[in-house]
């Protein structure tokens, strides 16, 4: 009695020149996961278009849900006063941060002030603000990890590193809370739920090994 594909009705052949056969569960898992595809399983024969399809859809969502977070991240609020004025909240716990960047302009401004006040005080300043920018995304990340609304009394620190001195570390430290009050002012809880959501699905996906899930069978 002849087998044929569930998906695309290709008949199953187990001959030792030629051979079509079923794929296996792990693959048509991956299938059903990342294409609208769901046929109880595939074959040699159509399974590479489908894993094709597959690995485009996960990298499509992996690059829009980097995107969606880089902005949506920024919701959280990082103030640096201890017990903000009306807001109800419970401390969830402390989130620090840290972040070193190469400088190269240090040891320059100690002999040349006319050069910091100039082009090369705006290129020191870039790179602070960016260590900054670092700074706060991991603060909010491991807010989001916390389950955290926002973070209250956060303390910035600069200092230089390395036996050069021509490395700046840039540290920050706070606390995170929870709002107490669902209607809490400048706190919208229906956006931080997609915020989580979002980041949940993203930390799942960057957990599969696609690359590896999606290698082509040979006919």
């Amino acid at each position: 009695m002849k087998t044929f594909c569930p998906n695309c009705n290709t008949e199953i052949k187990t001959g030792f020149l030629k051979q079509n056969r079923l794929v296996d569960e792990k693959l048509t898992n991956c299938i059903h996961e990342f294409t609208d595809n769901k046929a109880e399983s595939y074959c040699a024969h159509c399974l590479n278009d489908l894993l094709l399809k597959a690995k485009t859809n996960y990298r499509k969502e992996v690059d829009e849900l980097k995107k969606f977070l880089d902005g949506a991240i920024s919701t959280i609020s990082i103030v640096t006063v201890h017990s903000p004025y009306n807001w109800e909240y419970e401390i969830v716990g402390m989130v620090s941060a840290q972040s070193v960047i190469g400088t190269g302009v240090i040891s320059e401004i100690a002999s040349s002030w006319t050069d910091f006040f100039g082009k090369e005080s705006n290129s020191f300043n870039e790179k602070i603000k960016k260590g900054e920018d670092n700074c706060m995304n991991q603060l909010r990340s491991k807010a989001i990890k916390l389950n955290a609304h926002a973070i209250i009394g956060t303390d910035i620190d600069y200092s230089e590193v390395g036996g050069g001195k021509e490395m700046l570390m840039v540290c920050m430290a706070g606390t995170a809370i929870r709002f107490t009050n669902p209607k809490q002012r400048h706190f919208d809880a229906e956006a931080f739920d997609v915020l989580i959501k979002a980041k949940s699905r993203l930390e799942y996906l960057l957990t599969k090994d696609i690359e590896k899930e999606t290698l082509y069978m040979i006919e």
